[in-house]
């Protein structure tokens, strides 16, 4: 029953997680904590119907291990707090196996799932802003090549080398030929973005924790960096005495629906990882 239970509970709290993070850019506290709170609550309930209390301390592990990687991420302005909070519950539902076993590597398999797919997400993002601000992005593209002009004739010259070698001594290598200049022009594009359409200017009082302060002015006590409360009561006091008005915040992408994907992809996925995991 834990193993049916706990998932459709895990499930619907990164549903409406994402939801929140999609339209409001925040995760609220009670989701996160919920989510802790229920997982730890039925492991601790199952562990006293069946009298083994691994149940529990597997959650307690799996919390502790992900609470210290998000205390990491948060100390070094990589996380907000929100997705910090909610990465601990998730560690609190996959949990360490004990005694130590094959599932017990699930949360590393989170983890890779979480940098995999996350990353295919923020791909898909970025599309999104390059299209919504062409205007800005095309000339950052276009100056982006040129500035990278010289290594876009190695790789296409190395690129060229490689397909006519494959060729030459039928070995079957043409395909890096194409990765090699798949992942010149992704590399621009991703710069491209980042310099040119991931940047908007914010009024003060529409600040929120976890807004990454994209530059310092003059008039600002705040440095660069992810805001949190008291930083945004400071810029709020500055405003107050009209010495702030509009800060430059850096529009990050909203990167919870990704743990609802690595989440439903070590659900729906293991039998794939285990392969891939024997396999090597």
């Amino acid at each position: 029953m834990l193993e049916i239970i706990l998932p459709v509970i895990t499930i619907a709290a990164l549903l409406i997680a994402s939801y929140s993070d999609l339209r409001t850019r925040e995760v609220p506290d009670l989701v996160s904590y919920g989510l802790i709170f229920a997982a730890l609550s039925l492991r601790l309930i199952y562990s006293l119907i069946e009298r083994d209390w691994n149940y529990l301390f597997s959650g307690i592990f799996g919390l502790g291990a992900f609470f210290t990687l998000a205390f990491v991420l948060y100390k070094a302005h990589q996380w907000g707090g929100g997705d910090s909070k909610l990465l601990m519950g998730v560690g609190a539902v996959i949990g360490i196996t004990l005694p130590f076993d094959r599932s017990s590597w699930n949360l590393l398999l989170f983890i890779l799932s979480l940098l995999f797919l996350g990353a295919v997400y923020g791909l898909f993002w970025m599309a999104y802003f390059a299209i919504k601000k062409r205007k800005e992005f095309i000339p950052s593209f276009l100056a982006a090549l040129k500035q990278h002009q010289l290594l876009q004739i190695i790789t296409l010259a190395v690129s060229l080398i490689i397909f006519v070698f494959s060729l030459n001594y039928f070995i079957p290598l043409w395909y890096l030929s194409i990765f090699l200049i798949g992942a010149f022009y992704l590399f621009l594009f991703v710069i491209s973005v980042e310099s040119s359409c991931l940047f908007n200017e914010v009024h003060v009082q529409r600040l929120v924790p976890g807004d990454w302060l994209a530059n310092k002015k003059d008039n600002q006590a705040v440095k660069m960096k992810t805001l949190l409360k008291e930083d945004i009561w400071s810029l709020r006091s500055l405003h107050a005495k009209g010495k702030a008005h509009y800060v430059t915040i850096r529009e990050g992408i909203p990167f919870i629906p990704s743990f609802l994907f690595a989440y439903l992809a070590i659900i729906f996925g293991k039998s794939i990882w285990y392969m891939v995991w024997n396999f090597f």
